[in-house]
């Protein structure tokens, strides 16, 4: 009865903000000082949830310097976009477009490939996000100090000399938690500064190879682990919730539901192309030791 209950919350908060949407024809604030641009990728399936998730982004206590949008030409023929896209364009959002690479890894790789100086916020298309987001995870100190920053991670540890996506602890992490043992989990807002992944993560062929599919939180967490960047998760503010997920149905679902073995292929496969599982074995503590 409660899960219905936050499920009807959730959906009426949605649509609240679709209608809103609907009915306005403003442009997004933005705020041109900025040094950091927020970044989400969608696909024909599920950029109907889009009006929304922008018109609640449009609250924002700390807006971007802009906010783009990136899909892939696959999804859309001769770059064909519905009216809801259009409308977006109209209210300053920019869409970037990409090619041979349809997941979500695209939320990031051609961005920062055109915006090579700029810091990049990464959101997800289904979520419906609190005004105080960006200001939480933007006004930081870990900020100032070249840091990836994010909300809501796990601490990753080993097992002897073995490192599996699944090693990490239950509960969620915060500043007191050792950067190195960092892993975030999507949809809460990541912030990257500029150079902060390794240049290998941008390489599509081997991303098409090695991560077909989900996978992006750890091809970016691989990436920050061999740029050697620090990772601190600030953790979930008290003073108010980060965001709702939307509630899906078959036809906005992922479309990438691979089973657990095969994201732990993918996993091992990208911490050799990355060079760290030696880097891993050193820094990461041993679960047989803790």
């Amino acid at each position: 009865m409660v899960k219905r209950l936050v499920r009807l919350r959730n959906y009426l908060v949605y649509k609240f903000y679709d209608i809103s949407a609907s009915i306005t024809r403003k442009t997004f604030p933005t705020n041109s000082s900025a040094n950091f641009i927020v970044s989400i990728a969608s696909y024909p399936k599920r950029d109907p949830l889009l009006p929304a998730v922008f018109q609640a982004l449009s609250n924002q206590t700390c807006p971007p310097l802009k906010y783009v949008l990136v899909l892939s030409e696959e999804d859309y023929d001769n770059r064909e976009i519905p009216s809801h896209l259009k409308k977006l364009e109209k209210k300053g959002v920019e869409i970037i477009w990409n090619r041979n690479n349809p997941y979500a890894v695209k939320k990031l790789v051609p961005v920062v490939e055109k915006y090579a100086e700029l810091a990049v916020v990464t959101l997800d298309d289904d979520f419906i996000y609190h005004k105080n987001l960006l200001e939480n995870l933007i006004n930081n100190k870990y900020v100032k100090e070249g840091c990836i920053v994010g909300h809501v991670g796990k601490a990753m540890y080993r097992k002897g000399n073995e490192v599996k996506m699944m090693y990490r602890t239950p509960k969620k992490v915060d500043e007191s938690t050792p950067p190195e043992e960092i892993y975030f989990l999507g949809g809460w807002g990541t912030y990257y500064p500029p150079n902060s992944l390794h240049s290998k993560f941008k390489d599509i062929g081997k991303i098409n190879e090695i991560i077909p599919g989900r996978g992006s939180d750890f091809w970016f967490w691989a990436a920050a682990i061999a740029n050697g960047t620090k990772q601190v998760c600030i953790g979930i503010p008290d003073s108010f919730r980060l965001g709702i997920p939307i509630p899906q149905n078959e036809q906005t679902k992922p479309r990438d539901l691979p089973g657990r073995n095969i994201v732990e292929q993918r996993f091992q496969k990208t911490i050799d192309y990355f060079e760290i599982r030696d880097k891993l074995i050193e820094i990461l503590p041993d679960k047989n030791d803790i």
